[in-house]
């Protein structure tokens, strides 16, 4: 997308006096093309994609708007989204990273837990959004380990049947019937949803900004789960964390990966490859 075309966005959406300086492609996104732009009207940061996936932007906003009433400073501002000459358009102001705080790690566990206490009837939210690129199906439930099975497992696990095969299909039927035993209740809690190291970025406080959520309220064990699956975070992450909202025993060496079944599962109908050979390796240790 060249300056033209940024500049004739930004005036349907900021007004006719605006005037693109500069216009830079940001890489590293698997769903949509994204700049960083320079303007009279301030930086932006703009995302862009075929017109019919419009819906996606919607629901991005949607999800910061939930997240935003737990922790409005750890939240980019949303300038706006549409459709414009075939192509739909989401734009942020641009965030300026400031110097990140010596407490960066700490400070993070503790907003994270901010997010958490925040809290439902029931577990899912009131519409579908998207993992990535995939559907996410938010149907609610009263109860966890059926959310779990039923709104996230089997979902990924019926599109992705067919470079799975039997066996692991039937690894994840016998699984399904084992959860009640091996999950834990918990108080539907607001979720990221997404929360991987490249999920968020540095405020100008230097403190942590949320970015690219796929929100639900559900167990916050399965949110802990995914910050371990690419790497982890830093400890002293998850010890301000617990300091907050204490973790139940056998949390890290049992749920973790029952719950990271998911994302792996999300990553095979992205990417395919080894995630498949992951997948089953974590389901040997169940069934």
């Amino acid at each position: 997308m060249n300056k033209e075309t940024i500049e004739s966005l930004l005036i349907q959406v900021t007004g006719p006096d605006v005037t693109v300086q500069e216009v830079r492609p940001i890489g590293g996104g698997n769903t949509s093309r994204a700049f960083a732009v320079k303007s009279s009207k301030g930086n932006f940061f703009i995302k862009t994609n075929r017109a019919g996936l419009v819906d996606m932007f919607e629901k991005e906003v949607r999800n910061l708007e939930l997240l935003r009433k737990a922790v409005p400073q750890n939240i980019p501002e949303v300038v706006g989204y549409g459709t414009v000459d075939h192509v739909s358009y989401f734009i942020l102001k641009l965030i300026e990273p400031g110097k990140r705080m010596a407490d960066f790690w700490e400070d993070f566990g503790r907003t994270l837990a901010e997010v958490h206490k925040v809290h439902s009837t029931s577990f899912g939210l009131e519409y579908d959004n998207y993992i990535g690129a995939l559907p996410q199906s938010n149907k609610q439930h009263a109860n966890w380990v059926d959310f779990f099975v039923e709104e996230r497992i089997w979902p990924q696990a019926r599109k992705a049947e067919k470079v799975l095969g039997t066996e692991i299909i039937s690894m994840i039927d016998k699984l399904s019937v084992r959860l009640p035993d091996l999950l834990t209740q918990s108080k539907p809690a607001l979720l990221h949803g997404d929360l991987w190291s490249g999920n968020f970025t540095l405020n100008q406080k230097g403190t942590v900004c949320f970015v690219d959520p796929a929100s639900y309220f559900g167990n916050r064990e399965i949110e802990i789960a995914f910050t371990k699956l690419f790497g982890g975070f830093e400890d002293e992450f998850y010890e301000a964390y617990k300091e907050v909202l204490p973790l139940d025993k056998g949390f890290f060496d049992t749920r973790v990966d029952i719950y990271n079944l998911y994302p792996l599962l999300v990553h095979v109908n992205l990417f395919g490859g080894w995630y498949i050979a992951s997948v089953r390796e974590t389901l040997k240790r169940f069934v």
